[in-house]
């Protein structure tokens, strides 16, 4: 029997996740619930599941096995408590959460009704990311001395206009909370716990509360040094990379595809192997749905499998909760101009 799921929002990443629930056949979409009826409803129709304005009865459908929180990034807390409490497992969209405490009350609530929390960070499920992990995990780029993510992204002003985007209660930040989360989450995962931040952000073009351009200085507990630079004020917009050198070796992704593989001990046949390995279905870089949905197809799977075999999934909550601590670390260097220890 499909694993039921009741989608909490009917944004745009909302139509992204139905659209891989679709071919997943163990799963399917039960009903969608949120605050807007008009898009609400119109998604409904295209998953073939109900509509019902209220968040408690939508959770506590029988058949509703998984609630999936596609609601602003500022607005996860409250529906997930009420999905935790009613004994449902959890999927959310990232961020966690915009703050440490809402972060470790959704984790706290987790733990205590005993379900499973995955959060979403589809990039980590491209094969290429999958064979840096493993190439690093394996000691082939020797010593990493530098990593460091680009994220040189533009979006239209129109884009920040909806309201909630671009600022601190409901986006949590700009362009490295909203945007360039993904590219640190993939840093942080494969260069190793961050240690320290020095950052600098500022708004360049957009009407916003919160930046669009943005740089930190980073040093690793390993040794690495390395820098993150994520904007949305960048005409007309570039792929994202994520950058790794080390005294062995040196692999670039752009979009979670391998680019640069110059590793010491690789063959010739091996380097094209990898530059050869699966392209990204699309670029977020100038158009935020510019994105295929066989990377949340993946990462839905993975998580069916982990709840029916009571493993844990990879992107749990501790492990989703990194990637914020780093950004809000970020966010108060700029407040008190100096260095912040992780």
């Amino acid at each position: 029997m499909p694993l039921g799921f009741a989608i909490v929002g009917a944004g745009n990443i909302a139509g992204v996740q139905v659209e891989a629930i679709k071919h997943i056949t163990e799963a399917r979409v039960v009903v969608i619930t949120g605050r807007g009826e008009e898009n609400g409803r119109a998604l409904a129709a295209t998953a073939e599941a109900d509509w019902i304005r209220d968040l408690a009865s939508a959770v506590s459908y029988p058949d509703v096995d998984i609630v999936s929180i596609c609601t602003p990034s500022g607005a996860h807390l409250e529906p997930a408590l009420v999905a935790a409490k009613a004994g449902k497992h959890l999927m959310i969209e990232k961020p966690l959460e915009i703050t440490t405490d809402r972060m470790d009350s959704i984790i706290a609530a987790v733990k205590e009704a005993g379900v499973t929390l995955t959060c979403f960070f589809p990039s980590r499920f491209m094969i290429g990311v999958k064979k840096v992990k493993e190439a690093i995990i394996e000691g082939r780029l020797g010593k990493i001395v530098l990593a460091d993510a680009f994220v040189k992204w533009y979006r239209s002003q129109e884009y920040y206009d909806v309201g909630w985007r671009g600022t601190w209660a409901l986006d949590g930040g700009g362009a490295l909370m909203n945007q360039s989360i993904h590219s640190i989450d993939m840093l942080q995962w494969l260069a190793g716990p961050v240690k320290s931040v020095f950052g600098l952000t500022q708004t360049s073009r957009h009407g916003m509360e919160t930046e669009d351009t943005a740089t930190a200085a980073l040093s690793f507990r390993s040794g690495a040094m390395g820098v993150i630079q994520g904007a949305t004020s960048c005409w007309p917009g570039q792929p994202a990379k994520v950058e790794l050198r080390g005294t062995e070796g040196t692999i670039v992704l752009q979009e979670g595809r391998i680019v640069t593989w110059k590793l010491k001990d690789s063959s010739e046949d091996e380097e094209l192997e990898m530059l050869s390995l699966e392209a990204p279905l699309g670029s977020g870089s100038s158009d935020p749905m510019g994105i295929g949905f066989e990377m949340h197809q993946r990462q839905i799977s993975e998580t069916i499998a982990a709840i029916q075999s009571g493993d844990k999934p990879s992107i749990d909550g501790i492990e989703a909760r990194k990637s914020v601590e780093i950004i809000l670390a970020i966010y108060q260097s700029v407040r008190d101009g100096s260095p912040v220890l992780l």
